[in-house]
């Protein structure tokens, strides 16, 4: 991949993570932290902007988006709805190889969670997802991994806050990865929504415990096709 491509991205990736709660940043500023040139820093920002996780202001200023509770819903709504769709898709055509490449990536979670290294296990976590919606095409697979970019921040929210995160995640992963042996589309697509949907309601009760998730149950009972979701996370409000 050409370094400018790489610059692009790593300033993207960084300045995803930034929860902002208006927190104003300079371009110069910036560049110098990140350690990337000011042309790329810029696309990397325009980029951002187009997603609406920054806005532009005067004198070469930008403000990370605040962390929003309208904005957890309608990501993990979406990211619900359209994982559990390209993992059916992706399921019927799965292979030993495919066990393999998802037993690692267990293996590599499990070990960096164990030394807190948080930044490497995302690698590894965003390797996982990616893998079980592979199926879906290119542009489903797209729309999963711009949802997976602006979940990150909510994500490490989480991880943050909840002691048992890490450990709740693997066995989630174990989960979905046994769907997946067994060849049940059907029961892969409720286990990742059920992960996905424990995710964004332990991360909307820190930021917001009076909040109702009306968007994330209701699309998590849709994907379920029962009420099943109403027992299935009873616990998840601590």
């Amino acid at each position: 991949m050409p370094a400018r491509i790489q610059s692009i991205e790593r300033a993207a990736a960084i300045l995803r993570l930034l929860s902002g709660r208006n927190r104003r940043l300079g371009v110069v500023q910036l560049a110098g932290e990140l350690g990337v040139s000011r042309t790329p820093l810029r696309e990397a920002l325009r980029m951002l902007q187009w997603e609406g996780l920054i806005h532009g202001e005067a004198n070469r200023m930008v403000r990370v988006a605040p962390l929003s509770i309208d904005d957890i819903e309608e990501i993990y709504a979406a990211r619900i709805a359209n994982e559990a769709l390209a993992l059916r898709l992706t399921v019927p055509d799965m292979d030993a190889d495919d066990d393999e490449f998802l037993e690692v990536c267990l293996r590599e979670m499990e070990r960096y969670a164990a030394e807190r290294d948080i930044d490497t296990w995302e690698i590894h976590h965003r390797r996982f997802h990616d893998h079980l919606v592979r199926g879906g095409g290119r542009r489903l697979g797209r729309i999963v991994s711009e949802l997976s970019d602006h979940s990150e921040r909510y994500r490490r929210l989480y991880i943050k806050n909840e002691p048992r995160a890490m450990s709740v995640g693997a066995a989630e992963h174990e989960a979905i990865v046994h769907a997946c042996k067994d060849r049940d589309a059907a029961l892969a697509a409720e286990e990742i929504a059920r992960h996905l949907s424990r995710t964004a309601l332990t991360a909307l009760m820190y930021m917001a415990p009076e909040h109702e998730p009306t968007l994330v149950r209701r699309t998590l009972r849709a994907v379920l096709g029962n009420d099943e979701s109403n027992s299935a996370l009873e616990g998840d409000r601590l």
